[in-house]
């Protein structure tokens, strides 16, 4: 390949695969080049096919207005979990390069598969989830650069998903107000985020109802199994070498990882 050439969509995504396998960073000058949010979705899809791990669901992304600002965006954005980076409590997370850090969520798994020709309301989720959870996702990038990348280049990047930890199910989920709940988090003892559940769209309800009707522009849908990690409650914790980080949801347990 030349010096002019650009590597094609494939060949890109390609590599964003072996990055997230490595756990390397690679340059990110052509990531930030996709023209359009359709063309970074085309581009996750192809790393998702190329990643070898077997997916297990999706996160959701700038669920609150102030992140969307950062990324210059007017919308959330969803990205791919896998198997691979799905962890229990208590782990123990490589603090790889382009790390950034945790986001304390609420999460939910599908009990059934999502109807692909109707949008649904809140009512139809009791249904359809088999159980919500409070969550953590670790955030990063799988490219050079310090910060947030851009929008598309995130969306691409598998959606800046690193790792997504579960935790505790939340009893009456469908019978409690979510949003109302406080969240915490703590670094080595120390409190350094908090928030609650209105953070993730006024709801983490409304954030798994804005990724099924999402999906269903893409011709993708969730399906029974699938775990959807809804959007962060606090920011996001920053990433801190050798940190013991506990996340409270009042009422509702902790969850305790930790970066090597």
């Amino acid at each position: 390949m030349s010096s002019t050439e650009q590597p094609n969509a494939s060949e890109l995504a390609r590599q964003l695969a072996t990055a997230r396998g490595d756990k390397q960073l690679i340059d990110g000058t052509p990531f930030e080049a996709i023209a359009t949010l359709t063309d970074a979705y085309n581009m996750q899809l192809m790393a998702i096919d190329q990643y070898d791990s077997q997916r297990i669901g999706y996160k959701v992304g700038a669920t609150n207005d102030a992140v969307q600002k950062m990324f210059g965006a007017d919308a959330p954005f969803f990205g791919p979990m896998f198997k691979r980076e799905h962890y229990p409590p208590d782990s123990t997370i490589d603090l790889s390069p382009g790390v950034l850090g945790g986001e304390a969520e609420f999460a939910f798994l599908c009990g059934e598969d999502f109807p692909t020709d109707k949008t649904l309301s809140t009512d139809d989720l009791t249904d359809l989830v088999a159980s919500c959870h409070i969550a953590v996702e670790i955030v990063g990038r799988r490219t050079l650069g310090d910060g947030l990348p851009t929008l598309h280049a995130a969306v691409a990047d598998f959606g800046a998903n690193v790792a997504f930890i579960d935790g505790p199910a939340v009893d009456n989920w469908d019978a409690i107000d979510l949003a109302a709940i406080n969240v915490t988090a703590n670094t080595n003892g120390a409190q350094t985020n908090n928030g609650t559940g209105a953070a993730v769209l006024g709801n983490p309800l409304n954030s798994l109802l804005w990724l099924h009707n999402a999906l269903r522009q893409h011709n993708r849908n969730l399906q029974r199994g699938d775990w959807v990690s809804t959007g962060t409650c606090l920011g996001v914790i920053a990433a801190v070498p050798g940190s013991t980080v506990e996340v409270e949801f009042e009422g509702h347990g902790q969850i305790r990882y930790q970066f090597s």
